[in-house]
């Protein structure tokens, strides 16, 4: 009995280790990770169905790969944008993502259901984004659910929804859009306003007298180039406000800015050729022009967020009077502002060509990247808008190392977004 127990015993021992050492199976949500982040060269096909593979693999882009590549390539193309990015297969999170130079900028995807049902999962995620620790309010709430069914042990993706919720009657998601609106658009004119301003001096130093209207400013000289470069500004309607320059001569000139719809809450602004832009709370130009309040740069020591907007200097009657200074309503400045490819290109200081990668070929194409330049003309981060897929990250790399003029707004270095398209013309025959 005994020379027998222990073979039995042997082999209960080896089954119990080879249980406890064998991998648990993949879950729905480790699958839709490694649908979408994974690093293995069929990361996205495994989890798709058969009929669904067969097709995207039909589907050849102009460059010859398949629209199923193509999709393979968002985990790459995130990488190599510098985002960090972590996953999780528990808890409430389900991918959190942010820039290693941007750490007050933070997205999340949340998962706000997961319901396994035999072999079927529908997985809810939801977006999230927070800046400085706080709750961006998007205009619109979107969500997406995933539906996964397994198939021979694998989970395969069968259907995705998207729903968006937009909470058109709470008072307090409407008051957030409406303050951001706002702000913007008081940003944006403050802003113009100094673009006006910069390019009258410059047209008043070439032409001998101001432009008495912004058309002329946006057109060609005789040297072919143009004082501004805004075309939308020039028509003399931009961010909700409509332009105006009046009575304007050789040595003068007034130029008003006012809400394009009345009651709007937004104030007006004006200048002349001092530069100094003034404000009016009742949102008329009138009154802009005759008691407007001076709007400056945030004082030393105020936060980098806040621009605070302050009144003008009182008069003669008003300082003998010690009548306290009236405060304007604080404005927040332009965190970051966008211009076109076409302004942004004049910046460029040194600029490093691409590099083919080994297995292009001889691929032709065009890589569009959003970019963001830093306060110093550093590239901040970049994100693929189009292109052909295995050109990407050379264009990355190749543009990170580009370096930029500091763009101004009221003398002072801002943030800048702007697109930049990187050309791969092969050499040789």
């Amino acid at each position: 009995m005994r020379s027998l127990s222990a073979p039995v015993i042997a082999v209960f021992a080896c089954s119990l280790l080879s249980a406890q050492t064998q991998a648990p199976p993949q879950t729905a949500r480790q699958a839709l990770i490694e649908m979408f982040f994974g690093s293995t060269p069929n990361h996205l096909e495994k989890h798709l169905p058969d009929v669904t593979r067969k097709t995207l693999q039909k589907l050849e882009s102009g460059d010859g790969r398949s629209l199923l590549s193509e999709l393979s390539m968002c985990s790459a193309m995130a990488k190599a944008g510098g985002a960090n990015v972590q996953t999780f297969d528990t808890g409430p999170t389900l991918v959190s993502a942010d820039q290693p130079d941007k750490a007050a900028e933070h997205v999340e995807i949340t998962v706000e259901r997961d319901d396994l049902s035999g072999d079927e999962d529908q997985i809810e995620l939801a977006l999230h984004m927070t800046k400085a620790g706080n709750e961006e309010t998007l205009p619109f709430i979107p969500h997406f659910t995933f539906s996964m069914k397994s198939e021979a042990d694998i989970w395969r993706l069968s259907e995705i929804s998207v729903t968006v919720r937009v909470p058109l009657a709470d008072p307090d998601f409407l008051k957030t859009i409406e303050d951001r609106q706002r702000a913007q658009n008081e940003q944006t004119t403050i802003w113009s306003l100094r673009t006006v301003a910069e390019s009258e001096k410059a047209y008043s130093k070439m032409q001998g007298s101001y432009a008495c209207s912004l058309s002329a400013l946006a057109k060609k000289n005789t040297d072919g180039k143009m004082f501004f470069w805004d075309t939308q500004l020039a028509s003399g309607k931009k961010g909700g406000y409509i332009y105006a320059i009046s009575n304007c001569d050789a040595s003068h000139y007034k130029i008003v800015a006012e809400p394009a719809v009345p009651d709007s809450g937004q104030r007006a602004f004006c200048s002349d050729e001092s530069g100094t832009i003034r404000a009016a709370t009742d949102g008329k130009a009138i009154t802009c022009l005759s008691s407007g309040e001076a709007v400056e740069n945030e004082p030393p020591g105020y936060p980098q967020h806040v621009l605070v907007a302050q009144a003008a200097q009182p008069s003669a009657d008003a300082r003998s009077a010690k009548q306290p200074k009236p405060q304007a309503p604080q404005v927040a400045p332009p965190q970051r502002i966008r211009v076109s490819e076409g302004v942004s290109k004049a910046f460029i200081k040194t600029k490093v060509s691409p590099i083919y990668p080994g297995d292009a070929g001889k691929i032709r194409g065009s890589v569009v990247l959003q970019a963001t330049i830093s306060q110093t003309g550093d590239v901040e981060s970049l994100k693929m808008l189009s292109g052909p897929p295995i050109l990407v990250a050379a264009a990355i790399e190749a543009v990170k190392q580009w370096k930029y003029k500091p763009y101004l707004l009221n003398g002072n270095p801002i943030e800048v977004e702007t697109k930049v398209t990187v050309e791969f013309v092969p050499s040789g025959p």
